[in-house]
């Protein structure tokens, strides 16, 4: 199977951390970051890891056809295959516990959507990732939160992963981008029965300028994007990156697409959600410690006007008694990213089932 992970046997405190509310991984090749995952009882992994075996064709195999399990599974000093010993429940060399109750309703191995949530300037992306576990046991998809630690840098460390390329005060230049990138890298190769040929990305405040910039760079990666009440957006105007999109940190060096953009939006390959509270109309205070010249409302609105302008088609929510209310943001996203979260032919074959 395309998995590494389940070559672990049942058990094994690597494949259990692995599983539904992952333990936090570091992200290969960029140490400093790191990453949770809601990995659904439906995908292999987790099954793997209650002690199912799922063939490629996701069939359940009798559990003769399970791999061995050693008596000093997971590195710890086991007992001696001779000494008659009644294993502690959860230890390595226990029997895996049945399930307790049939596995949910996941495409199998043929695939899981990718659904990525980027936190806000708090940073929790361990229970960012656990408000969105219910939408991915239903709807069979794995959910990826990134964490980006904060910069020191004053006064703007804050915002380092928000532009996607920022310079440290070292000057080493990260790219936030590519970093997310690695990230799906490593789930597809690690975890596996993921689709990341695209994904649905979803971000609040922080989370959403990271959104709207990375739609900007990366329109054939994504089939939806929900961006919530952006501080400081990035309109496609023609003004220095990241106020404007001149000189954006493109991978091609060409500038940002906007006819790339119009087009994914259009033909409906890329869902565009804009949402704002209505009583988010307050100016919030900068890094420096100035106020913004706008409110999140005015700059929602002047993100619309470029859209626009720019012929791009989008959904649009203003959410009621909000103001900047990560939650009551959330409870509009989640309906609209449940309807999006896979891509448009997968949707269609669900519907039909």
């Amino acid at each position: 199977m395309p998995s590494s992970l389940y070559a672990a046997p049942p058990g094994h405190l690597t494949l259990l951390m692995s599983a539904r509310r992952t333990a936090s991984f570091i992200t290969p090749g960029h140490r400093s970051t790191s990453f949770y995952l809601y990995i659904p009882r439906s995908h292999p992994v987790t099954r793997r890891a209650r002690g199912e075996d799922v063939g490629p064709d996701d069939v359940l195999l009798p559990p003769s056809s399970a791999a061995p399990i050693s008596p000093t599974a997971g590195g710890g000093a086991g007992a001696s295959p001779t000494t008659s010993t009644v294993p502690l429940a959860g230890s390595p060399s226990a029997p895996p516990p049945p399930p307790t109750r049939p596995p949910g309703k996941g495409p199998g191995p043929r695939g899981f959507p990718l659904l990525v949530v980027i936190h806000d300037s708090s940073r929790d992306a361990e229970s960012l990732r656990d408000h969105w576990a219910t939408l991915a046991e239903e709807e069979g998809c794995v959910v990826l939160s990134p964490h980006f630690p904060c910069d020191i840098k004053f006064p703007d460390g804050p915002d380092n992963y928000k532009r996607l390329a920022w310079t440290t005060a070292s000057g080493e230049v990260v790219r936030y981008d590519e970093v997310l990138l690695s990230m799906i890298d490593t789930v597809a190769a690690e975890w596996g029965c993921v689709d990341t040929s695209t994904f649905s990305l979803v971000g609040f405040s922080g989370g959403g300028q990271f959104v709207l910039r990375f739609f900007y760079l990366y329109p054939e990666k994504l089939h939806a994007v929900s961006i919530g009440a952006p501080g400081r957006a990035t309109p496609l105007v023609a003004a220095p990156w990241p106020e404007g999109i001149d000189n954006a940190p493109t991978v091609n060096g060409r500038g940002v697409d906007v006819g790339a953009l119009r087009d994914a939006t259009v033909s409906g390959r890329t869902k565009v959600h804009l949402l704002i509270g209505d009583e988010d109309t307050w100016r919030p205070v900068q890094p420096d410690g100035t106020r913004a010249s706008q409110s999140r409302f005015d700059v929602i609105q002047a993100v619309r006007g470029s859209f626009d302008a720019a012929g791009l088609v989008y959904d649009y929510d203003v959410v009621r008694g909000a103001k900047h209310e990560a939650d009551k943001i959330r409870a509009v996203a989640m309906p609209w990213v449940r309807r999006h979260v896979r891509k448009p032919e997968q949707s269609e074959i669900r519907a039909s089932i």
